[in-house]
């Protein structure tokens, strides 16, 4: 349940995007090339998701574009699509800090309801800041954010999460740095391209490997870049390859190990079952370790029925090399 949770909230901040500015310049970054076009067979949709598995979301916003913020204090990637720095003071509602992820969207964002978009070329942008947002916040917040986002007409979406300190307005921050990331987008950066990005086993892989060794033909309507939904024994599963906090993966002792990986489940569990395995070693940060561990590649598979989340585990762990 505790994953659950995580995810719920990250689908409330992607449906959360909208408009702010209508102001921002037109450049032919990103308009023409790959990104330009939709895709139009299955063939072309799992092509989509390989090429944006295959990109370096640290290198889509160098250190140079960073520095003009501010100072740079770290640089950190959270999830294989997902890149954050700090800019200036590390103290907390002082510095700027910007998050910023590459993933597909086959149906298109969900604006909110007082959105304002622009085209930076074929490229639809759309911002919103907290406050407008939610105006019933003014005076009740410590620091200002501003959620950004880029969506591409081959359904590759880019969000840009931008914090800054009280005072400031921070939706031209985060419009600031679009066009630098759709200009990298279109070079196609892949893992590590960025000094930034760890080299982990999880990157290069695809989370629908193991419907392979379970004899299943994933629907592409289905799909996300890190996520592989399918049906298997009469029951929904979700495998994920991502980065998770040491006590959130782990629980209690291992329920296997296979080629030194060891698999943890949800003793709790009654009618969701969320087990992961650690895959890899820790995944290097600049910051100072958090009080849930330090951060693991994990494979994690989500489902109704406990046994059959165990199976396709088991599965997917034994893709990876021996530890």
């Amino acid at each position: 349940m505790r994953r659950f949770t995580v995810a719920v909230a990250a689908v409330v901040v992607s449906l959360g995007v909208s408009a702010c500015q209508d102001d921002l310049p037109i450049t032919p970054a990103g308009s023409g090339g790959y990104w330009s076009t939709a895709p139009q067979t299955d063939d072309q949709r799992w092509e989509l998701l390989r090429k944006v598995r295959a990109i370096d979301p640290c290198a889509l916003v160098p250190r140079a574009e960073l520095a003009k913020i501010d100072v740079v204090s770290w640089v950190e990637v959270s999830k294989p699509d997902s890149c954050a720095a700090r800019m200036g003071s590390s103290e907390s509602g002082k510095g700027t800090e910007l998050r910023w992820s590459l993933f597909v969207a086959p149906g298109g964002f969900v604006h909110h309801e007082r959105a304002r978009t622009t085209m930076m070329g074929s490229i639809t942008v759309a911002t919103v800041s907290d406050l407008e947002a939610n105006p019933d916040h003014q005076g009740k917040l410590v620091e200002r954010n501003c959620t950004a986002s880029a969506s591409f007409p081959s359904t590759a979406a880019v969000m840009v999460f931008a914090t800054t300190p009280l005072g400031t307005e921070p939706c031209p921050v985060a419009e600031a740095i679009l066009p630098t990331i759709i200009a990298q987008l279109d070079k196609e950066p892949t893992h590590p391209t960025s000094p930034d990005t760890p080299r982990t086993v999880l990157l290069g892989g695809d989370p629908c490997a193991v419907t392979d060794d379970l004899g299943v033909t994933p629907a592409i309507v289905d799909q996300r870049e890190w996520k592989c939904s399918f049906r298997y024994r009469d029951n929904d599963i979700e495998v994920r390859y991502t980065y998770d906090r040491e006590l959130i993966v782990v629980d209690g002792e291992p329920i296997f190990v296979i080629n030194g990986h060891p698999g943890y489940g949800d003793p709790d569990a009654t009618d969701f079952f969320s087990y992961n395995a650690i895959v890899g070693p820790v995944v290097p940060s600049p910051k100072p370790e958090s009080f849930l561990g330090p951060n693991l590649p994990v494979v994690n598979v989500f489902g109704r029925n406990g046994a059959v989340v165990e199976e396709v585990l088991r599965h997917a762990v034994a893709l990876f090399p021996a530890a």
